[in-house]
C-alpha cells in the first residue's frame, strides 16, 4: 500500500513540475518545439492547448490575412497584454498575454507575442527580469528608439525582447566641436514582453515591436 501510494505521489508531483516547465524562445525562430515559417495552427494547439480566444483578420486592414490564437485572455487591455483584433466596428478583441499568428497566405506561423512567465529567452532572459541584468546575458545595451526593445536578429526570425519602465539617459559623442551620434540608455527598465517575427509568414501585426 505504501509503494502503490508513493508511486501515485512521484506521478501527480512530476506531472505538476511539467506542466510549469520554462518554454524557452529564441532568435532562431524557435518557441519550445514551434518554429517559425513552419509550424502550423494544429501545431500550435497540439503544443499550447486549444486557445481561449480565436479569431480572423478582417477584409479592409492594411496587413495580410491572418488568424489568431490566444491565451491567457480577458477582455480588459493592459500593458503586458495586446488584443487579438480590432473589428470593423472599432471595437478591440480580447488582449492576451500569449498570441499566435498564423498566416492565411502560408498557413505557417508568422508572429508571436508573450508577456507570460512560461516563456523565457534562450539566454535566460525571463518577464519581469531588470535591464541591467538582461544586458549582462545578452551582451546588449537597452537604448530608447521606437520603443525601449533589445533585437536579436537572426535569418530565421528576428526576436524582439521588449522593456518598459526605465529612465532614458542620453549620451552623445563629438568630433570636431559637433554631435555626430547621440543615443539614449535605458536604465531601470524591466522585461515585459518577447515578440518573434517570421521571415515568410509575418502578418506585420506590429509596429515597433
Amino acid at each position: 500500500m505504501r509503494l502503490a501510494f508513493l508511486v501515485v505521489l512521484l506521478l501527480v508531483t512530476s506531472g505538476c513540475g511539467s506542466s510549469h516547465r520554462t518554454i524557452t524562445v529564441s532568435a532562431t525562430g524557435r518557441i519550445g518545439p514551434l518554429q517559425m515559417d513552419q509550424s502550423t495552427r494544429a501545431d500550435v494547439i497540439a503544443f499550447a492547448g486549444r486557445p481561449d480566444a480565436e479569431r480572423h483578420s478582417y477584409k479592409g486592414r492594411w496587413f495580410p490575412p491572418f488568424r489568431a490564437l490566444g491565451y491567457d485572455c480577458a477582455h480588459r487591455l493592459e500593458l503586458d497584454t495586446f488584443p487579438l483584433i480590432e473589428t470593423p466596428n472599432g471595437r478591440v478583441g480580447p488582449a492576451c498575454r500569449t498570441v499566435f499568428w498564423i498566416s492565411a497566405r502560408t498557413g505557417k506561423l508568422g508572429d508571436f507575442f508573450t508577456s507570460s512567465t512560461r516563456y523565457s529567452e534562450v539566454h535566460g532572459v525571463r518577464i519581469g527580469m531588470g535591464s541591467a541584468v538582461a544586458e549582462r546575458l545578452l551582451h546588449r545595451r537597452l537604448t530608447s528608439g521606437c520603443e525601449e526593445n533589445i533585437y536579436l536578429g537572426s535569418r530565421e526570425a528576428p526576436l524582439t525582447v521588449a522593456f518598459t519602465g526605465g529612465v532614458t539617459h542620453m549620451v552623445t559623442t563629438h568630433s570636431g566641436g559637433q554631435v555626430v551620434k547621440a543615443t539614449g540608455h535605458v536604465t531601470g527598465a524591466r522585461v515585459f514582453a518577447l515578440v518573434l517575427h517570421g521571415r515568410h509568414s509575418e502578418v506585420g501585426i506590429f509596429d515597433c515591436l
